[in-house]
């Protein structure tokens, strides 16, 4: 990539209550996706059936349906799909920071950004209706269980739109159309289950975008999984 800032300003639009779009904030590099998704599509074969029964991320691979979930910080090889990486990050930041300016009393519960996820999938494969947040309470002290731990802010770049279907579309709000945002923009919504959300079946091509979920602490459990503190203090928002 040549240049050295691939993101820019400009003003979002809401598409439902709570939910805002910042269209075409993000310029994506010509031939980008390709280079990301060969990563993703060599890593595919490498998944075996323990590590698909270990770790839910890895399961995606398996399913028939919902998109490959991969590990863009640890598992990105090519130099130019971690420094595209980069751009997207410092972009979802940006706009994170706009949404914090509309709802005030996000930003005082969001303190920590979860691991990047880049998803991609092709025909038949969709999301179906769901919430992002599935806190679980100890009925015992009535506090939400560690893990998993209390989403608030779900955020996608979506990054290409050459293909048909694959379209947003939220099951309590039906009297909105299904939103297909443009390439290079990021779209962020609260992660309760009034936000159930789905994509209409992807018709033809393949669909690419990162995500990333911001919660109000950190999840404790990456600790005994073997993650470090400094991974996780990295990724705290204040």
């Amino acid at each position: 990539m040549k240049k050295s800032n691939l993101w820019k300003r400009v003003e979002p639009k809401e598409v439902v209550k709570g939910v805002w779009s910042w269209e075409n904030c993000l310029e994506v590099p010509e031939g980008i996706i390709d280079i990301m998704n060969k990563d993703v599509d060599d890593w595919v074969p490498t998944v075996t059936e323990e590590a698909i029964k270990r770790k839910d991320a890895t399961a995606s691979v398996a399913l028939a349906n919902g998109p490959i979930r991969f590990a863009p910080e640890h598992d990105f090889k090519a130099p130019e799909a971690k420094a595209f990486l980069i751009q997207c990050q410092k972009n979802v930041l940006d706009k994170i920071s706009d949404y914090f300016d509309i709802y005030e009393e996000v930003s005082r519960e969001v303190n920590w950004m979860e691991n990047w996820q880049y998803i991609t999938y092709r025909p038949p494969k969709h999301m179906t209706y769901h919430s992002d947040n599935h806190s679980v309470r100890n009925p015992r002290t009535n506090q939400n269980y560690p893990a998993p731990y209390f989403r608030r802010i779900t955020a996608l770049t979506y990054l290409n739109d050459d293909f048909d279907g694959g379209a947003l579309s939220f099951r309590y709000f039906p009297e909105v159309a299904p939103y297909k945002p443009p390439a290079g923009s990021v779209v962020i919504m609260p992660s309760s289950y009034m936000w159930s959300h789905a994509t209409t079946p992807l018709l033809n091509g393949r669909k690419a975008a990162f995500l990333v979920s911001c919660a109000s602490h950190y999840d404790v459990a990456s600790l005994a999984e073997g993650g470090t503190m400094d991974d996780i203090k990295r990724r705290e928002l204040r």
